[in-house]
């Protein structure tokens, strides 16, 4: 797998592996009513193209993984209480990441949390945070495996889900 910043030439390819992913999650118990689709919005990845924050991972010349890494963040982000203090612009979030099912198992999810990683530390970041809808064990085992510590759980109603769900928040000092 190749990791490299996405390119607005991506966005349909990226919208189709989005909603790949979408109705592949969709079937999992941790979310309610199936597949809600919609996440991340076309707006967020066309945002995070422009914004030089979404990238992916090509693999048979598709794109088979993908992830964003910004500044953005609920708002329920600013009541957590954090192994460190630091303004908005000094920690990144990391959000859909997401590899397709085919090539789950080749530690394709565990590049794309190196890249993040080695991407935060190179913009002087403190840290990574981020949040696992609850139940989602494999990605939260994953991210602990990196030094990731689990800070909190909290309420959190994303669009996409429509309702309000209980996420694990976690950390990542750089």
């Amino acid at each position: 797998m190749k990791i490299r910043e996405a390119e607005l030439r991506d966005l349909d390819e990226l919208m189709k592996f989005y909603k790949k992913m979408c109705e592949f999650l969709g079937k999992k118990s941790f979310l309610p009513n199936g597949n809600k689709g919609g996440f991340p919005s076309r707006k967020m990845v066309e945002d995070a193209i422009r914004q030089h924050d979404q990238f992916i991972g090509k693999e048979d010349d598709r794109i088979m993984a993908a992830y964003i890494m910004n500044h953005e963040c609920d708002q329920i982000y600013d009541t957590v209480q954090w192994q460190i203090k630091a303004d908005r612009n000094e920690i990144m979030i990391l959000h859909a990441l997401r590899v397709l099912p085919e090539y789950a198992g080749r530690g394709y999810s565990k590049k794309l949390v190196e890249h993040a990683i080695q991407r935060a530390k190179a913009q002087r970041q403190k840290a990574i945070r981020l949040d696992c809808i609850e139940g989602n064990d494999v990605p939260q085992k994953m991210y602990m495996s990196f030094g990731f510590h689990y800070i909190d759980t909290v309420e959190i109603t994303y669009a996409d889900i429509g309702v309000p769900r209980k996420f694990l928040v976690f950390e990542l000092l750089l």
